[in-house]
């Protein structure tokens, strides 16, 4: 069903990219802003687009970059498809297309990103880090257990993103997914279609955190928050709620997807 009729429109020089997929009208709302600000701290993207209009594709084309930025595509109905369904796709999409990538050794490093982030500076590890995880153990739940807003896979550890795939195939076949709803408690709705996070947290009862080559990100001071002063900015939830947000993001890259 998902991660069918993959093509490329737009290839790829660079093997180090920040990876993140996303539909057309959440690319405008966000994604515009994760690409400007990669663009400004010098990383270079890839960017995953699911059903894409001609036109759409067109104008992200002709934006004016400093990065090497490369784009593929997929398309497919999403009219019968249950919407938390849809959603827990629309998470994990950027595992697939990090994979294919790695599969086709177009890619050595990637920084692994939700959409509708920020980066303040440019983020690198040393070469020992092979895979970087947001992880909380100590929570009760999968679904908080891992942050899905990044990661960091080298191709040394290109086999945890095929883990996670495989875990996300089994939870498609597991869930019953007509059976979530906006009553359910919060913890357990993201359980049931959170699906980037939790499968993420299910391969790390499999990982060693001790590794030299493994970093918890969450413990590397200052980060990533919901907050402007991080080295990453992520405005998920109810950040995206707040009437200055589009005024700041305008005046921070002082121009928009519309122009």
């Amino acid at each position: 069903m998902f991660f069918q009729n993959v093509n490329f429109c737009q290839y790829s020089k660079s093997k180090e990219k920040v990876i993140f997929a996303c539909d057309e009208l959440y690319f405008k709302n966000y994604g515009f802003y994760n690409l400007l600000s990669c663009n400004n701290v010098g990383h270079d993207v890839h960017i995953h687009l699911i059903n894409p209009s001609i036109k759409f594709l067109d104008k992200i084309k002709k934006i004016n970059l400093n990065i090497d930025l490369s784009i593929t595509t997929e398309n497919f109905s999403i009219n019968n498809i249950n919407y938390y369904k849809l959603q827990s796709y629309y998470f994990c999409s950027r595992y697939f297309i990090s994979d294919f990538l790695f599969s086709k050794k177009l890619l050595d490093k990637a920084y692994i990103t939700d959409a509708d982030l920020i980066f303040n500076e440019k983020i690198f590890f040393n070469n020992k880090i092979n895979l970087g995880v947001l992880y909380f153990p100590n929570h009760d739940n999968y679904w908080k257990q891992s942050g899905g807003n990044f990661l960091y896979v080298s191709k040394n550890r290109s086999d945890f993103l095929k883990k996670i795939i495989e875990l996300y195939n089994k939870k498609l076949q597991e869930i019953n997914f007509e059976k979530i709803h906006q009553g359910m408690e919060k913890y357990m709705r993201g359980n049931m279609y959170g699906l980037d996070q939790v499968c993420i947290s299910l391969q790390m009862l499999n990982e060693n955190t001790n590794s030299e080559n493994f970093l918890n990100l969450s413990q590397v001071d200052n980060f990533i928050s919901k907050t402007m002063q991080t080295k990453i900015w992520s405005f998920t939830g109810s950040t995206k709620k707040d009437p200055q947000l589009q005024n700041i993001l305008l005046k921070k890259f002082k121009k928009s997807f519309d122009e």
